[in-house]
């Protein structure tokens, strides 16, 4: 595909063949994107995402999959420690929620977020925790998957 549009200019971003990927090294080292759509979490955290994007050699943005602010604070660390940031970041997912485990959520002022730790509000927990039925239902999901993949 990426052979075929560069002709009209159009950079193609590599998101979920990253994220999902066994390898996510594989789409860079074919020459099939332009930039890379990074997320900290699945990748193993922000150390691990920035070793991706150093092997991968190509232009990084970092992005969000509907988290909390404490997730969103994970993705303005690796952010903030990408060399040469040259896109804008998809991480102003806090104002979708009606509300968040944060007291004080991270949601963008003038198109900046802050970088730094954010912690969950006790108080908040408690208010949004799931019922026991929801809970056991992501236990018996966690099993299964695991089961797959040992």
């Amino acid at each position: 595909m990426r052979r075929r549009i560069v002709r009209w200019d159009i950079p193609i971003a590599a998101d979920e063949s990253v994220r999902k990927a066994e390898d996510p090294l594989a789409v860079a080292r074919a020459g099939a994107a332009d930039i890379l759509i990074i997320k900290a979490q699945p990748l193993g955290g922000v150390r691990r995402a920035l070793e991706i994007v150093a092997a991968a050699g190509l232009p990084a943005v970092v992005s969000s999959a509907l988290d909390t602010s404490v997730g969103l604070a994970m993705g303005t660390t690796l952010a903030a420690a990408l060399p040469d940031l040259a896109h804008d970041c998809g991480l102003g997912t806090a104002s979708l929620f009606t509300t968040d485990v944060a007291a004080r959520p991270l949601r963008p002022v003038d198109g900046l977020l802050p970088v730094g730790r954010v912690a969950p509000d006790p108080r908040l927990l408690d208010e949004l925790a799931v019922s026991p039925e929801r809970i056991a239902w992501w236990l018996a999901r966690l099993e299964r998957c695991h089961t797959l993949l040992a």
